[in-house]
């Protein structure tokens, strides 16, 4: 049972205990930096022994009042890349990455600096003296072009979220499309049109960088089939003479592409245009052309919510790595028009441009 309202614990009672003021006190227990570790610890054990619990109708309150306060400069947030300079990112997910977080951490009154993990001279160790020197506390690491990627940093230092899945080490809080679910997506979609021979062009390396998600989720869909209808997965390579086998063998009426285009592979190892008369679907359609439908992995919503998770840690103090790695996913949405797309893309593109040029 409750105590009664006069002997319910408030933050002025846990401040006087601890022997601090009321505004030290609530900084301590939301674990602001600028209050010292040893102080936030008494506060909190203070808090801790007393019972004290926030009033979640203030707390409402608070948060309201911040909101809309004017958003003032707090800090600046690296964005790891891992290219050597920007033009590099044209036509990749790392541009939607960085344009989402640096519009939501403008937001949220921060700034984000680039850094190129592969610029020349960059090492672990000059990398940390950088971030360290210019107090940058929080960093957002976007995708690496190989997956099962590490990183060596002084991580106790630093809150960090990564971009997709192809950091594995160390293990840090993530942020994602949710790959399996845009391929069910996909294949039940193909099958409620009518498709009967669903067919998978796949990069194994990029299936690897999404921990085989699009494979897991084709299998799934092909374990509901007749055998017959389990068409074999076709794995790019670097020498693509088998590809024509592979399509006059399956017969298919759709192909799904993940990690490549198939229409696209096609006409460049066989000399001609892909065959019409089938459906292709890329599962990013970042890689396809106008004659695939596809999914949008709205790469710039994973930035912004990857953003919006590291500022929370930064807010909470919670700095070094996680002993429950987090993975927030984020939805995909359906591409019917491609060209459509594209011109939203295009506009996309001028701003990095502008960055690139530095107008921005």
């Amino acid at each position: 049972m409750p105590p009664p309202p006069e002997n319910r614990p408030t933050l002025l009672k846990v401040a006087r205990a601890a022997g601090v003021s009321l505004t030290a006190a609530s900084m301590a227990l939301r674990n602001h930096p600028r209050i010292g570790a040893d102080t936030r610890r008494r506060v909190q054990a203070t808090a801790k022994k007393l019972g004290y619990k926030p009033d979640p109708h203030l707390s409402r309150l608070m948060l309201y009042l911040r909101a809309n306060k004017a958003v003032k400069y707090q800090e600046t947030i690296g964005f790891l890349s891992d290219n050597a300079r920007l033009e590099e990112w044209r036509g990749y997910s790392q541009a939607d990455y960085y344009l989402g977080a640096a519009d939501r951490a403008n937001e949220l009154g921060y700034r984000v600096e680039i850094f190129h993990l592969r610029m020349p001279g960059v090492t672990s160790a000059s990398l940390n003296r950088v971030l360290r020197s210019r107090g940058i506390r929080g960093l957002l690491v976007s995708a690496f072009r190989e997956p099962n990627a590490s990183l060596e940093l002084d991580w106790p230092h630093f809150a960090t979220v990564a971009c997709g899945y192809s950091l594995s080490r160390p293990r840090v809080d993530h942020t994602s499309t949710n790959y399996y679910r845009a391929m069910l997506m996909v294949t039940e979609r193909l099958a409620a049109e009518g498709s009967r021979r669903v067919g998978l062009c796949l990069k194994a390396s990029d299936d690897a960088k999404v921990l085989h998600l699009w494979q897991s989720a084709f299998l799934y869909f092909q374990h509901q089939l007749p055998a017959k209808l389990r068409l074999p997965i076709h794995e790019i390579s670097e020498k693509e003479g088998n590809l024509r086998t592979w399509l006059r063998v399956t017969h298919p009426d759709s192909i799904i592409s993940a990690g490549c285009d198939f229409p696209q592979i096609y006409d460049r190892t066989a000399g001609r245009a892909a065959p019409t008369g089938i459906r292709y679907v890329n599962m990013n359609i970042h890689h396809a052309d106008a004659r695939s439908l596809g999914v949008d992995q709205d790469s710039y919503l994973v930035g912004r919510q990857a953003c919006s998770h590291l500022v929370a840690l930064l807010h909470r103090n919670e700095l070094g790595l996680p002993e429950h790695p987090q993975i927030t996913f984020t939805e995909f949405r359906w591409v019917e028009d491609w060209h459509e797309w594209h011109r939203a893309w295009q506009q996309r593109n001028t701003r990095l441009s502008a960055v690139i040029s530095g107008c921005a």
